[in-house]
């Protein structure tokens, strides 16, 4: 259809808003069935400020602004998927309907015939999307080079209009994606649910303030634990942090809410200032309506982002955001600041999986203490840790290279292209020198090219599988009681000695049998004996490893024994996570050998326990990098950087000095604060995004988000690239 913009009167009160696809059963929807087709209804409560609406059928992008009421500003020709529909799965072509919120600005590097070279992004799937089982993901809305053709399953418009109206969608801007948006009506009055649902907001933050158990009667556990994170887990931690916390302060600025297809979204800037930590951003919870008739959350969202309630509490108000300027000796960037969502507040992460191997430095897992730039005044208890743990992002202006469906999820570092699409919260498995990945025989399983050693305190039990009920009597040889306490004792002193980089751990291997027993026994066949344990020393050559393990299973299948682990290996050139397995055997001294082994990369969720591992090291870290800069300490602020660091358009540390060195000696910081320090991991080392606010002795201040990608050399940790955004004056 032609790229002409097809602009409808500003004075147009709006109208959409989301639901129209009743459901009848509230809650556990199988699939986005229900969203099929649906027709945007706008509520006139809770209204955000801004907003968009796609209709689908009419091809139409509608952006309104809330002037008392909401007003139609700008309605644009658009094109969605080459088919029709909600967007079920990867690579159908479709585009999703429901409630949408945008993420992040992309800046550079794209086709030009495809995207038009800007695009921005959505939060498609969100939790509701994920607990009906939708799959896909890079929904965007950008612009095309030429024609506007059907897209992949984005919304895309024409280039002028993406220019006049693209600056207008800052993150967190809702979308309504719909089958059918009338603007021309005027919202819908309120049937009392949007009332409803603003009011719970406030009692679920008022609960959660309260360091109540009544906070977890406001989720449905089960559809939380598919939609969001195991509600178990995020249970236990609250109840530990509600014990560990001396207070806990919620504010919320004005509550909005959006109804979906068969779901509501409520969303608030919200402060949060307890013992540990103060920060701020965007908190989002999706409800769903159960069979007891009664709302519940099933999915949540926190996007850290600086909306100037910090200052104004420190103030004794919450009302006005705080004044802001430009002008910072980091150097220029995109003013844009995408954000993205994580789960939940960063009150502090959960306990570390496992204590660091070899190299670490001594007392790296006590708790960091905390400087006034990353936590609020007031001590913390015993393990609090003043870092959150979620999947920060830096504006990209690199190349990058657009998949079937665009990938703009986890694990990306802050220039390079993705080479392939990633999974949400997927870490990038890029071994180093270190960590091998054990390629498999043709017809066999991949034997043992190990990566690296495991921490130095192994898991302290290994969980033997239940018998099965009712199942026949044993054959005449098995494994006794005693045998399998046996090999529980030597799958921990293993483990130790592979931490451990012990020349121990080659009597644990069966010198003869090793990877050469009948594929009747269900052991790999490969490498000898004398391979394997020179594959094992040039691992444990490395400079520094360090392991994160699971416990260990057992399985009995006689004459063998089997452990299983989830391992993930982080070495100097990058990290690799998988199932380790161990094949035993007895001997003829009735003591167990390793008769055949195998590393299979796999994800398994085991960046958050590294991250969990090093956030106390790397906290310490920043927090003394600040101090050395708000100090103008050049020797002190340069000892945290590599020979190779890049800061803005300065590349390596002697430049970095001079430049510090000239600016110093005419103008000195007078306050670097920094909060809501956020780390995730990268392919070359850990990334560290958080708020910051500078000034100087010249009277220049500034706001935004600082990204540093920080290497361990063993020792410590060295900032190799530190990146700058700047916070968009305000409108």
């Amino acid at each position: 259809m032609p790229a002409e913009r097809a602009r409808r009167p500003l004075g147009r009160a709006l109208a959409c808003a989301l639901l129209a696809a009743l459901m009848g059963a509230a809650g556990l929807a199988p699939s986005g069935a229900l969203a099929d087709n649906w027709q945007a209804t706008l509520r006139n409560e809770g209204l955000p400020s801004k907003l968009v609406g796609v209709d689908k059928k009419h091809k139409t992008f509608h952006y309104f602004e809330k002037k008392s009421p909401l007003k139609l500003r700008y309605s644009y020709p658009c094109v969605t998927g080459q088919l029709a529909g909600d967007k079920q799965q990867v690579n159908d072509l479709r585009t999703p309907e429901g409630v949408y919120f945008v993420e992040y600005k992309i800046a550079g590097g794209l086709d030009f015939r495809e995207y038009g070279g800007i695009a921005y992004t959505l939060n498609y799937p969100n939790p509701v999307d994920r607990l009906r089982g939708k799959t896909g993901h890079g929904i965007w809305i950008h612009s095309k080079g030429f024609d506007l053709v059907p897209t992949k399953g984005c919304v895309a418009i024409g280039l002028k209009d993406i220019a006049e109206v693209g600056p207008l969608l800052t993150p967190g801007t809702a979308v309504v994606l719909a089958e059918e948006f009338d603007a021309a009506r005027q919202p819908a009055p309120d049937d009392g649910t949007a009332a409803e649902l603003r009011g719970l907001m406030r009692d679920w933050s008022d609960a959660w303030a309260s360091r109540s158990d009544s906070l977890f009667d406001f989720y449905d556990a089960p559809a939380y634990s598919r939609a969001t994170e195991d509600f178990g887990a995020f249970r236990r931690n609250k109840e530990r942090l509600f014990k560990l916390l001396s207070f806990i302060k919620i504010y919320n600025r004005e509550i909005h809410a959006l109804e979906g297809p068969g779901y509501w979204v409520t969303w608030s800037e919200q402060f949060y200032t307890a013992s540990n930590l103060s920060t701020e951003g965007i908190r989002r919870l999706y409800w769903q309506k159960g069979d007891d008739g009664k709302f519940r959350i099933v999915g949540m969202e926190w996007t850290p982002r600086d909306v100037g309630m910090q200052a104004d509490f420190k103030q004794g108000r919450l009302v006005a955001e705080a004044p802001r300027t430009v002008g910072t000796d980091a150097g220029g960037a995109d003013p844009e600041m995408p954000v993205p969502p994580r789960l939940d507040m960063p009150e502090a992460p959960a306990a570390a999986v496992a204590a660091p191997a070899k190299a670490l430095p001594a007392g790296a897992e006590q708790e960091p203490k905390a400087g006034p730039a990353i936590a609020a005044s007031g001590a913390a208890g015993a393990g609090a840790q003043l870092v959150a743990i979620s999947d920060p992002l830096v504006p990209r202006k690199t190349p990058v290279a657009p998949p079937a469906e665009i990938t703009w999820g986890s694990g990306r570092s802050m220039d390079a292209r993705e080479d392939a699409a990633s999974g949400a919260r997927a870490v990038p498995a890029a071994p180093a020198p270190g960590v091998p990945r054990e390629a498999a025989p043709a017809q066999a399983p991949a034997v043992e090219s190990p990566p690296a050693p495991a921490p130095a305190e192994a898991p302290s039990g290994v969980t033997a599988p239940q018998e099965p009920a009712g199942e026949a009597a044993p054959a005449p040889e098995a494994f006794t009681t005693e045998d399998k306490a046996a090999l529980a004792r030597d799958v921990r002193a293993w483990n130790r000695a592979f931490a451990e980089r012990s020349d121990d751990i080659a009597d644990f291997y069966d010198r003869k049998e090793y990877n050469r027993l009948p594929y009747s026994l269900g052991v790999p066949r490969g490498l000898s004996y004398d391979s394997a344990m020179r594959a094992l020393q040039r691992e444990f050559r490395q400079p520094w490893m360090r392991v994160v393990e699971r416990e260990p299973v057992l399985e009995y299948h006689y004459p063998v024994a089997v452990s299983r682990c989830e391992q993930m290996v982080v070495g100097p050139e990058g990290a690799v996570q998988g199932m380790r397995t161990l094949w035993w055997r007895k001997d003829a001294d009735g003591e167990f050998r390793i008769v055949g082994s195998e590393f299979k990369p796999g994800e398994y969720g085991l960046a958050a326990d590294y991250l969990e591992l090093v956030s106390g090291e790397v906290s310490r870290a920043v927090e003394d990098w600040r101090k050395a800069w708000e100090g103008a300490r050049v020797d002190d602020y340069m000892a945290f950087y590599t020979p190779d660091a890049v800061q803005g358009g300065r590349a390596g540390s002697r430049a970095i000095r001079r430049q510090k060195e000239d600016l110093w000696s005419r103008v000195r910081p007078t306050m670097v604060n920094l909060s809501g320090l956020r780390l995730a991991m990268d392919r070359r080392g850990i990334r560290a995004d958080m708020s910051q606010a500078y000034a100087d002795s010249a009277g220049r201040s500034d706001r935004g988000v600082k990204t540093l990608l920080l290497r361990y050399d063993g020792t410590g940790w060295r900032i190799q690239r530190e990146d700058w955004a700047p916070e968009a004056p305000a409108r």
